[in-house]
């Protein structure tokens, strides 16, 4: 079964290295949609990218599609909730303004730096918010980085096929990475922390 895939993969790629402009858009547009509609499974459209296209362009193609995408459904659903729930959020998202207002810049990055929470709720939560499309992009370019760059690199790594029976998640996932992670934010909130005082 595990030949199968492999043959699959690699007649897969030599399909797009044949036709590399047609799939780098193709692809391009395929993940633009996906992000746009926040479907789940993005961890597999991540990889795939930079699979296919290595890492740089996969992570070009990842990080704007996934902020193109986003500010898309944020828009559509920012839209529907004024038209159609403007009082129901209107409290909500007031309550949430006020305690955000000091540093809803890091409050935003931190949201994307969480892992783990659908992209479909952070974007419903972000839509219901007192926010600019400007902060919304920067915010989600800052924070979606740190996670597309290493996803973009396993992916990268998944490329040579023989490394994928090898491959172990302690080479990717080093003490130096993770402690990186957390100094980005313990320092965003350290930031908040002081903002309020």
């Amino acid at each position: 079964m595990i030949d199968v895939i492999f043959n699959f993969l690699i007649q897969f790629d030599l399909l797009i290295q044949n036709n590399l402009e047609l799939s780098l858009i193709l692809y391009f547009l395929f993940s633009f949609l996906f992000f746009t509609f926040s479907l789940p499974g993005s961890l597999i459209i991540i990889l795939a990218s930079s699979f296919f296209f290595g890492f740089i362009t996969g992570f070009i193609i990842n990080i704007t599609t996934i902020v193109l995408g986003s500010l898309c459904f944020f828009l559509f659903f920012k839209n529907i909730f004024k038209k159609y729930f403007n009082k129901q959020i209107e409290k909500f998202s007031d309550k949430l303004n006020k305690i955000i207002k000091k540093s809803s810049f890091e409050y935003l990055v931190l949201l994307r730096l969480i892992f783990g929470v659908p992209l479909f709720v952070q974007n419903l939560f972000l839509s219901t918010l007192n926010i600019s499309k400007t902060k919304f992009i920067i915010s989600s370019f800052i924070g979606f980085t740190p996670y597309f760059l290493l996803f973009s690199f396993i992916g990268n790594q998944f490329s040579d096929l023989i490394e994928i029976k090898e491959f172990q998640l302690s080479n990717i996932l080093s003490f130096e990475l993770i402690l990186i992670f957390l100094i980005l934010i313990i320092l965003l909130l350290i930031r908040i922390f002081f903002k309020f005082k």
